[in-house]
């Protein structure tokens, strides 16, 4: 009975991985199709991080000083990079309370749809989605005056890096949209964590002009990691190393925890 089992198990965990990567495919696609139908949503989302490419470059620009870089907008872009893939990681928690206020997600757990199927469409739906806005501040970037100054590997990497920073922290936010499955709660609870985390970091300029309590917290938390990365990456000043590995780390940790705990709230109902 026991070689028997051993003969079956591998099958049977071949069919559910394939069952998993089905269904997430399907959900994928209906969540990609439902943005499809309402562009408003990708161009709101657009927005917010073209106007401070714009507000900083041509506003506040000037008074900023960063030493190292002659030319603050290829300090800034980098920054308001890293800024998009948190702020589109909280679309998550949005769209997770809008879908269980709705009982769009009671009608999926009512099909024979592995649970965590419906959460993995989320978050890679979303991760789409940022890799497109990503393109788009890119785009706008270069527009006003931003360069890349590294070679095209290390530039690659460095955006891999962000999408992949900005799919942790889609799980963090899912897992926030079941905890506070209410839209308008959890959209002033994203806000909340993310703007702390964006404007105390390096995005818009450098720890050292801040308080020195504030600086702590600036120089140790994962946003200016992740922005110091990419702009080593990118720019090809100061080590790559340290910023990458503690980028990394911090991704996997958010990953690890908000996966695991958010599944379990999801079948737990």
């Amino acid at each position: 009975m026991d070689s028997k089992a051993a003969v079956i198990s591998p099958a049977s965990t071949r069919s559910s991985v394939r069952a998993f990567a089905t269904d997430t495919a399907v959900l994928v696609r209906r969540n990609l199709l439902l943005s499809s139908r309402t562009p408003v949503l990708i161009v709101v989302g657009a927005i917010m991080p073209v106007m401070f490419i714009l507000l900083f470059r041509y506003v506040l620009g000037d008074s900023i000083d960063v030493s190292g870089y002659p030319r603050y907008v290829d300090y800034l872009v980098p920054g308001v990079i890293v800024q998009t893939s948190l702020f589109g990681g909280s679309s998550s928690a949005v769209g997770v309370a809008e879908d269980l206020t709705r009982g769009v997600t009671d009608r999926l757990r009512s099909l024979p749809t592995r649970s965590g199927a419906i959460l993995a469409a989320r978050t890679l739906a979303d991760l789409m989605r940022l890799a497109f806005t990503v393109g788009l501040m890119l785009a706008v970037g270069v527009l006003v005056g931003f360069r890349f100054h590294n070679d095209p590997v290390p530039c690659l990497a460095g955006l891999a890096l962000v999408l992949v920073f900005g799919y942790a922290c889609s799980w963090f936010f899912v897992l926030l949209g079941l905890v506070i499955p209410n839209v308008e709660a959890v959209t002033v609870a994203a806000m909340a964590i993310t703007f702390p985390l964006v404007f105390a970091a390096s995005t818009f300029t450098t720890p050292a002009s801040m308080p020195h309590w504030l600086a702590v917290f600036a120089t140790n938390q994962p946003v200016t990691h992740a922005v110091d990365a990419l702009r080593a990456l990118t720019q090809g000043r100061g080590p790559a190393g340290p910023p990458v590995v503690a980028t990394l780390a911090w991704s996997a940790g958010i990953l690890l925890v908000s996966a695991t705990l958010a599944v379990r709230r999801f079948r737990l109902g």
